[in-house]
């Protein structure tokens, strides 16, 4: 019931039903005493005819006739009277067209009735009619951009400026909409991830399988010494392992643009995520000769997933490495401040060019004038999915000759 009067819709179709009414009763009302008063007439004027009749026979009973009119009479005199009728035949089951004036009543009530029940019945089908083709209207237009929508157009909206629940359900319609359009379009980047995914993988594993291959015919087809066996038999250990780390990292990277990974966040010191990292690859840059400094000025802690983090950091501190000169030098800076947490990784290798700056993060680019040939250029690109997962943020500036600089940024929020 509170629904039913709490819908806007509702409450103006039933108000103007119930107004319809009132002016059905208020039409009958006026109708009914309006005939009623032609009733008193007759009645007046057949009483008077009979009046004349006995003041003609009897002057004397003229002051009993008037005072036996008007006032109520008994039960006693009812029924005498009603017996007097009878000897002459009157009675209440005589048909109607034997009381002129009673008969002309009732078929002028009868008319009236008729002609006000068809009056009122036309009015309520007008306005049951308009009412609706005004609902019916608003459905089709529903129905029509459901239609539209399963033929794949979703660039259609309903527009309702009026409360109710048809405006309620035109605004379910659009968000519904909106979500399958969206699904589709999700599902669409998925499909493509999927084959761009394949792409790479087939492309990046046709060089080492093919080295593979080769090696592998000379070895069953060559008499080759034993030196030479060996040389290739590490050749296809190293494109083994090359395969075995790629795969991972492509799974990696798949897992997390398909935000198929669950990270572990916890509040921890940055510093000891930074500190591991560096532990990771102090063999590597001590082989490269390479300095790394890391400056802290204070303890951050950061909701973070300590590995997914350190893996970040440690494929940015490698490929500082990779791109430094001999005697080349790392600096890492930790700070805080009321607006964010950063960590900046300035190397003075050979720098990147200002038209790769732009793509260095995108999957297996590679530089053209990159010096390493063992980068395919994945590490980056893992990196920031998994900064942006922590949702962070990461850049980089770079001139060529003077090296590169990565700022990582987490706002807080």
């Amino acid at each position: 019931m509170k629904r039913y009067f709490g819908n806007p819709e509702l409450k103006i179709s039933s108000a103007i039903l119930l107004s319809l009414n009132i002016i059905f009763m208020i039409i009958t009302i006026f109708t009914l005493k309006l005939y009623h008063d032609n009733l008193k007439k007759d009645y007046i004027k057949s009483l008077g005819a009979i009046t004349a009749r006995i003041w003609e026979k009897n002057p004397e009973l003229q002051n009993e006739i008037a005072p036996l009119i008007t006032r109520e009479v008994t039960d006693k005199e009812a029924e005498k009277g009603k017996g007097i009728l009878r000897q002459y035949g009157l009675t209440p089951t005589l048909e109607n067209q034997l009381f002129p004036y009673v008969n002309k009543t009732v078929v002028k009530n009868t008319y009236s009735i008729i002609t006000i029940f068809i009056i009122m019945a036309i009015i309520f089908l007008i306005f049951n009619y308009v009412q609706y083709v005004y609902f019916y209207k608003r459905i089709r237009r529903l129905t029509f951009a459901a239609k539209k929508v399963l033929d794949g157009e979703y660039d259609i909206s309903i527009s309702e400026d009026r409360e109710g629940d048809l405006s309620k359900l035109a605004t379910s319609f659009n968000s519904m909409r909106g979500i399958i359009r969206n699904n589709l379009y999700e599902l669409r980047k998925e499909k493509q991830f999927l084959v761009d995914l394949l792409s790479d993988i087939s492309h990046q594993l046709k060089t080492p399988l093919s080295s593979l291959i080769v090696y592998n015919d000379i070895l069953l087809t060559k008499e080759l010494s034993k030196e030479q066996s060996n040389t290739f038999l590490v050749s296809n250990k190293n494109q083994l392992y090359r395969m075995n780390w790629l795969i991972k990292s492509i799974l990696k990277l798949a897992r997390l643009d398909a935000k198929a990974i669950e990270f572990n966040k916890e509040d921890q010191s940055l510093n000891e995520t930074i500190e591991d990292s560096l532990e990771a690859l102090e063999g590597k840059a001590s082989e490269a000769n390479v300095e790394i400094n890391f400056k802290e000025s204070a303890q951050v802690i950061f909701e973070h997933d300590n590995e997914w983090l350190q893996e970040a950091l440690i494929n940015i501190i490698k490929n500082s490495i990779e791109h430094s000169k001999q005697d080349g030098k790392i600096d890492i800076c930790l700070n805080e401040n009321p607006v964010y947490r950063r960590i900046t990784i300035e190397d003075n290798g050979e720098g990147i060019r200002e038209e790769d700056l732009p793509n260095i993060f995108k999957r297996f680019y590679k530089a053209r004038t990159s010096n390493n040939s063992e980068s395919i250029g994945i590490g980056l690109a893992l990196s920031k999915s998994i900064i942006e997962a922590h949702n962070g943020i990461i850049e980089a500036q770079s001139k060529v000759g003077e090296g590169t600089r990565f700022v990582i940024t987490f706002l807080k929020y």
